[in-house]
């Protein structure tokens, strides 16, 4: 179950995002060594705040995203933390079902907290793809790379337990462990294709990193990386990002970022506690940033400027080559929106 890839600057502008964010939580039991969420002393520079999204926020975002004319592709309900941290996680999936806002609800988490009863709870909400994100194959390595976590086979049982579960009940969610490749061996490789590949729809291993502000530090590890986050996509000289023309990502206290990698909340462009999604999508903060993007001057917002995610885009998401008409696209529509 994965959502069909289009040449982007073709569907330009959107009227309703293809993608849409949710961060229940930016709290995660995980300290992984790439993840800026695993560094306090980062987050501290930056003064990012902590803590869970009220339930009451939340609805109030899905009922937002009916005022929009169509549905979202892909409604996420994950960004810096673990969202089964979340003790309203399943309520946050059975909602956004039941208002039937998107077409796919999408989670991703490190499957250390879906136990046998969660598990279940998971389809029972109907959620519709998830991913696992498996930091190792082993217990000790597990420790090493999440600095808090160290029972591998735990992981493992877990997802055994939700993909059983799901095949035995005929449910359509998607399962996708995934490992980032920290220098795994050959070998390690091939553990992690023998232990999930008969417990999972889709198997990916994904290149490392460099997120936004990505000369605060090396997310990287020092790994270099030619390729972006996806292994087939090759990293890229791209002006402009695609992220704040397809989708948006709301942080945990309702505050907005343009997109998933602003660990450091260096792009806000609005906040769903006091405006509605549809407001903000369509906003001045919004096209502002989007016309930076458009005008090859990504390099006047900090967290932009040096990011190494907007590299590693899919050819079919560049616009670089679109610019000029899509300025003159999205000066119009301010235009018919202001009329």
């Amino acid at each position: 179950m994965r959502q069909e890839y289009v040449k982007l600057s073709d569907y330009l502008p959107l009227d309703t995002p293809f993608t849409l964010m949710i961060d229940p939580t930016n709290i995660c039991n995980f300290k992984c060594s790439f993840c800026p969420t695993g560094d306090s002393e980062l987050l501290a520079t930056v003064n990012r705040p902590k803590g869970m999204m009220d339930y009451a926020l939340y609805t109030k975002i899905i009922d937002d995203l009916t005022q929009f004319p169509k549905k979202v592709r892909s409604l996420r309900l994950f960004k810096d933390g673990e969202p089964f941290a979340h003790k309203r996680m399943i309520d946050m999936i059975k909602y956004a079902k039941e208002k039937n806002i998107a077409d796919e609800i999408y989670i991703i988490s490190n499957a250390s907290l879906i136990n046998k009863e969660m598990a279940n709870k998971v389809l029972d909400a109907d959620l519709d793809r998830l991913r696992i994100s498996v930091e190792h194959v082993t217990s000790e390595k597990y420790k090493v790379i999440t600095r808090t976590y160290s029972d591998y086979d735990k992981i493992v049982a877990n997802v055994k337990y939700l993909y059983e579960e799901k095949k035995r009940r005929g449910h359509p969610l998607w399962v996708n462990p995934k490992i980032v490749n920290t220098g795994l061996s050959k070998e390690e490789l091939q553990k992690f294709h023998d232990d999930f590949g008969p417990i999972s729809d889709e198997l990916t291993v994904e290149t490392l990193m460099g997120w936004s502000n990505a000369l605060d530090r090396d997310f990287t590890l020092g790994s270099n990386p030619e390729t972006g986050i996806d292994s087939k996509a090759k990293l890229e000289n791209i002006e402009v990002c695609p992220e704040p023309f397809k989708g948006m990502a709301i942080n945990f206290d309702g505050t907005v970022s343009v997109c998933c990698v602003d660990w450091s909340h260096g792009t806000l462009v609005g906040d769903t506690n006091k405006e509605s999604v549809k407001e903000i999508w369509n906003g001045p903060r919004m096209t502002a940033f989007r016309m930076h993007h458009l005008r090859k001057e990504r390099h006047k917002i900090p967290a932009c400027a040096e990011c190494q995610y907007l590299k590693g885009h899919k050819e079919l998401s560049h616009l670089d080559d679109k610019a000029d008409q899509l300025i003159v696209k999205y000066q119009e529509q301010q235009h018919g929106l202001s009329l």
